[in-house]
């Protein structure tokens, strides 16, 4: 099936945030500040007026938001919901990934020309909260608003930014950085993931419920219809993740395409 959707038995609650793998393990924030993951939920003593909920490891868990009474943005705490350390994360945060040991943290275009990290653009940190790359900082050039991003292998992410629409890849071991023209074809996606050395996008400024997959090279197909609902990424496998207020669901976009090519 290329939509499995995983309902969630919130009640009245409601998820503020939630981050899932292609298998159905998840970790998720509610509106009452309970930590949601297969295994249980916990309390927060802390309250957050947004966030960003993502797992580190099997001991800790990160949460990227605004908290009620704290300057700091970037809060990581272990599974009994104790804070171990809060740092800087910026604001204006456009999206969060956790890959190869590192949290890299992309801004809206409200964050253009503010202070380090909030202004870089694309900012990498490690697991003690320390800013160790950031793309204004290394480049000449900078990042006004980045639309999408997801992970690419083991050690690398996939970020397509505005202006120009370029993709990025930015490898975490060494911040190597490449940039690659992108087709108008899909120009404005708001969602990417990556598959076998393609690259599939959701959604666009002139079609906003298809898919582009995209072979990197000379060849664009668009294919679907997903009605988005609530936030969506890609999560690798050419899968993306999407929720709602009680819900969430893996939407494999190479089983759709299969599907209809089939048809």
């Amino acid at each position: 099936m290329p939509i499995t959707t995983y309902p969630l038995d919130c009640g009245k609650l409601q998820i503020l945030d939630l981050d899932a793998d292609e298998y159905g393990n998840f970790i998720a924030l509610t509106s009452n500040m309970e930590v949601w993951t297969n295994g249980g939920q916990l309390v927060l003593q802390q309250q957050f007026r947004y966030a960003y909920i993502r797992e580190l490891d099997a001991e800790r868990f990160l949460i990227i938001g605004q908290q009620i009474g704290s300057t700091d943005t970037g809060h990581i705490f272990d599974y009994t919901g104790r804070r171990l350390l809060a740092f800087d994360a910026g604001e204006y945060i456009a999206d969060v990934l956790v890959q190869a040991n590192r949290i890299v943290v992309s801004y809206f275009d409200q964050a253009a020309g503010e202070r380090s990290p909030t202004g870089e653009g694309i900012a990498v940190f490690d697991f003690m909260g320390q800013l160790v790359f950031g793309f204004r900082s290394n480049h000449q050039d900078f990042i006004l608003d980045c639309y999408c991003m997801c992970k690419l292998g083991k050690d690398s992410i996939l970020a397509y930014i505005y202006t120009g629409f370029p993709l990025l890849e930015l490898r975490l071991t060494d911040y190597r950085l490449s940039r690659q023209p992108t087709p108008a074809d899909f120009k404005g996606a708001h969602a990417v993931t990556f598959d076998r050395g393609n690259v599939v996008f959701y959604s666009s400024y002139e079609d906003k419920t298809s898919f582009f997959w995209w072979n990197r090279k000379d060849k664009v197909q668009r294919f679907g219809h997903y009605k988005q609902t609530g936030r969506i990424r890609g999560i690798g496998a050419g899968k993306f993740l999407t929720y709602d207020v009680n819900s969430f669901s893996i939407v494999d976009a190479m089983d759709m395409m299969r599907q209809e090519h089939n048809r």
